[in-house]
């Protein structure tokens, strides 16, 4: 996991996205504040296996360019919510790519890389794009 997150935070990093780490409340969500251009992530959310996922959402809200603040929430998906969990979802498989990481299914794939079930059919479709390469 932290060497993914190195990944992650390098490609904020390469795309002038400050990263602000805090441990707090395990409820407390992580955000992205476009003023700053800067993601906010808790290192202490109540997941801990999804913190690369919400890293990854996090980035994808600042490379949207949407305006104002955005968190994850974990609850029903507004359509930039989507749009943000889709780009953590391509991100991390890119990263997986790279790994040469070889999984036969998309389930074990979000399993191993902490990517919430509700991904599981765009995961699924993800696959499904690029079976030409060796999983």
């Amino acid at each position: 996991m932290n060497d993914l997150i190195q990944y992650l935070f390098n490609f904020a990093f390469d795309h002038n996205i400050g990263v602000l780490l805090l441990s707090t409340s395990k409820e407390y969500n992580s955000l992205a504040d476009k003023t700053k251009k800067t993601i906010i992530i808790n290192t202490n959310w109540k997941n801990q296996n999804e913190i690369p996922f919400i890293i990854g959402h996090e980035i994808g809200h600042l490379m949207d360019g949407e305006p104002c603040l955005s968190y994850f929430c974990g609850t029903s998906l507004s359509s930039k919510e989507r749009t943000a969990d889709l780009f953590s979802l391509n991100i991390i498989f890119e990263y997986a790519t790279l790994q040469y990481d070889s999984f036969e299914e998309p389930i074990q794939f979000i399993q191993q890389y902490g990517i919430p079930n509700r991904m599981l059919d765009d995961a699924c479709r993800l696959f499904k794009k690029n079976d030409d390469l060796v999983f």
